[in-house]
């Protein structure tokens, strides 16, 4: 939504950029932009906010698009098993994802690399402390009230551009264990959609 306002000789730093040194991710924990932000631009006075959408469903796209394998291993790790190793109920239950180091020296301790506690909110938008490093948070499914907030903010209409993969995902049905889990690892998120 906002890159028509980015300033082209600035570059977009909320997608990956050939040759940027550190490089960019398309997905960026938000203390680490700031701490980026800040060593651009230390003046800047800047709002920050986020998208999110259900836990469940979050999940179930992570799965669909890298492939866990039964040692979740996923399809941009060399060592990839070539397939998917586990059903995705199972993969709730006992998969891990590794965190960006600087992400991780920058967020909440209670993010562990032994679960998919790296995929929640808190992990992409809480500093050490467990203070928010977002401004605003809005839910996928309520895209219109972001759209409004950065029209207003930079006073001309901004339309969003639909670039999720995700549309023909139903939301799989998780057993009991499954959902206590998801909660565990997603608080924030969990609570926000009532699961």
């Amino acid at each position: 939504m906002i890159d028509p306002f980015l300033e082209p000789d600035r570059g977009d730093i909320s997608v990956n950029v050939a040759n940027e040194r550190p490089p960019f991710h398309p997905h960026m924990s938000a203390p680490y932009l700031r701490e980026i932000v800040q060593k651009i631009s230390p003046d800047a006075s800047l709002e920050y906010f986020i998208t999110i959408r259900h836990p469940v469903a979050l999940l179930a796209s992570y799965y669909k698009f890298f492939q866990p394998d039964e040692h979740s291993r996923y399809n941009f790790d060399s060592r990839w098993a070539g397939q998917i190793g586990m059903s995705f109920e199972h993969w709730v239950l006992n998969g891990r994802l590794g965190l960006n180091p600087n992400w991780k020296r920058l967020g909440p301790d209670s993010i562990l690399e032994t679960n998919l506690s790296p995929l929640s909110l808190e992990a992409m938008a809480m500093n050490k402390d467990e203070s928010w490093a977002v401004d605003h948070i809005f839910r996928i499914e309520e895209i219109d009230k972001a759209s409004k907030w950065l029209s207003e903010k930079l006073g001309s209409d901004v339309q969003p551009q639909h670039v999720n993969q995700s549309d023909d995902l139903c939301l799989p049905p998780l057993g009991s264990e499954a959902m206590s889990k998801v909660r565990l690892m997603m608080p924030f998120e969990s609570e926000l959609y009532g699961i």
